[in-house]
């Protein structure tokens, strides 16, 4: 019937098929991390896309049915939860495992690649090390630079890298301000605490003002295919994210934590650009406070083993060394998991609630496998005296960027070529202003 809308309904894998080719055959076909892949796998019986027309709905049936899942079309209901159902449908004319990919032009899914290399950084890292010590910190400005060039210039979507075009003198300069700010604070302190106190409170004011213009300074610096990222966030709204929501936490026993994570993040979300078009961010504070709640029940649930397994051991032991010592891994591993899943969960939120313009974004991380980085990073990091750190930067970079995948609702080259006009019809200026590294995840 003309104007009727179908979806395609995924049950399960067909007969002969196993859950690793249909993983492999889905990762090629939508040009998706495995992570993400495993998960469609995963999820049977569910919609897979909807609101397509007759035409398209037969080449998703065809597209998922060559990658060996057991799918059917179905009139479009009216409630649409599916996995795929919110997003972006995605398209596809052949089929063959050589060529799964997406081919509708105005349609798909476009996956982060990093490029970088352990040793390759370690080079870049060590240098700088040994430069910054050598001229008393004054090179950390360009060791600075470098890093963010390196990671920018391996972080790859369909082709092109990120580009980072600050100028360490910018950087040493907002630095040098920074430490004499600090040093005048040091000084007043110590000969007249009352006075000190004022003048902390003073520059505890301007902490706002401060992390503004590093925001903006690092957005006006990043580019993709010459277009530059921008940042339009103002002081007001920077204070009541950064000072007057965390200043209610000792009132609130920290029950505001989620509360204050979804102001940052909005914050910065919000405020953000890219060229001409603004990001949204379409999060809610109840998202913030399940992770929040889920954590805290990990970490709760974690201690109580912790002491379920003291209380088994100790009665063996005599000396409390003893005890400590043998429990230490137990503690180990409930941090590790805690902070595993609070990085993975923000994360995922953080990007899934993101949209730029009519796209989206889709990150994948796992708990499990962020907490296994963690680890891993610790001990190497210890082990080797602080010279594997670039190893642990290049792996978290690595499996981060690629758990994230785009997702166009329309050409990412028009898009591009849209806003190269716009932006250059509008002209640029970037300002050199404070630079500070500021952590909203």
């Amino acid at each position: 019937m003309q104007g009727s809308k179908f979806e395609v309904f995924y049950f399960d894998l067909q007969e002969g098929v196993t859950q690793l080719e249909a993983i492999e055959a889905i990762g090629t076909l939508l040009n998706i991390h495995e992570d993400a892949a495993e998960e469609i796998v995963s999820n049977t019986h569910s919609t897979l896309s909807s609101g397509l027309d007759e035409v398209k709905a037969e080449r998703y049936f065809e597209a998922f049915s060559n990658a060996g899942l057991r799918v059917e079309i179905r009139p479009c209901s009216v409630e649409q939860n599916g996995y795929l159902s919110a997003r972006p449908p995605m398209d596809a004319t052949d089929m063959t495992i050589s060529a799964m990919s997406v081919l509708n032009e105005n349609e798909g899914y476009v996956s982060l690649k990093f490029n970088g290399h352990a040793f390759e950084y370690f080079k870049i890292w060590i240098v700088n090390i040994f430069l910054t010590i050598v001229t008393l910190g004054i090179y950390s400005a360009w060791a600075k630079v470098r890093n963010k060039q390196y990671f920018y210039g391996n972080t790859v979507i369909d082709g092109s890298s990120f580009q980072y075009t600050a100028k360490p003198m910018a950087i040493l300069i907002g630095r040098i301000i920074a430490v004499a700010l600090f040093v005048l604070y040091s000084v007043v302190n110590h000969f007249n605490p009352l006075v000190g106190g004022i003048l902390f409170l003073l520059l505890l004011l301007f902490l706002p003002w401060i992390i503004l213009r590093s925001l903006k300074f690092n957005a006006r610096n990043s580019m993709f295919r010459n277009i530059r990222f921008n940042f339009t966030g103002n002081v007001k709204d920077a204070i009541s994210a950064f000072i007057l929501w965390p200043m209610l936490m000792p009132l609130t026993l920290g029950l505001i934590l989620p509360l204050v994570w979804y102001k940052q993040s909005a914050f910065f979300i919000n405020n953000s650009a890219f060229g001409t078009q603004n990001f949204e961010f379409n999060a809610e504070v109840k998202d913030y406070y399940k992770i929040f709640g889920k954590a805290l029940g990990l970490l709760i649930l974690g201690f109580v083993i912790l002491g379920a397994v003291g209380g088994l051991i100790s009665p063996n032991l005599n000396m409390a060394e003893e005890s400590i010592f043998i429990l230490m891994p137990f503690s180990i591993i409930i941090y590790v998991v805690f902070f595993a899943y609070i990085s993975a969960s923000l994360g995922n939120l953080y990007f899934n609630s993101t949209t730029l313009q009519y796209h989206g974004f889709y990150s994948q991380m796992k708990t499990a496998k962020m907490g296994w980085l963690y680890f891993t990073h610790t001990v190497g990091i210890v082990l080797s005296l602080g010279l594997l750190i670039p190893w642990a930067q290049v792996r978290t970079a690595k499996y981060k960027i690629e758990c994230l995948t785009l997702e166009m609702n329309g050409s990412l080259d028009e898009f591009i070529n849209a806003e190269t006009e716009h932006v250059n019809a509008l002209g640029e200026q970037v300002g050199e202003v404070f630079d500070m590294d500021v952590s909203i995840l």
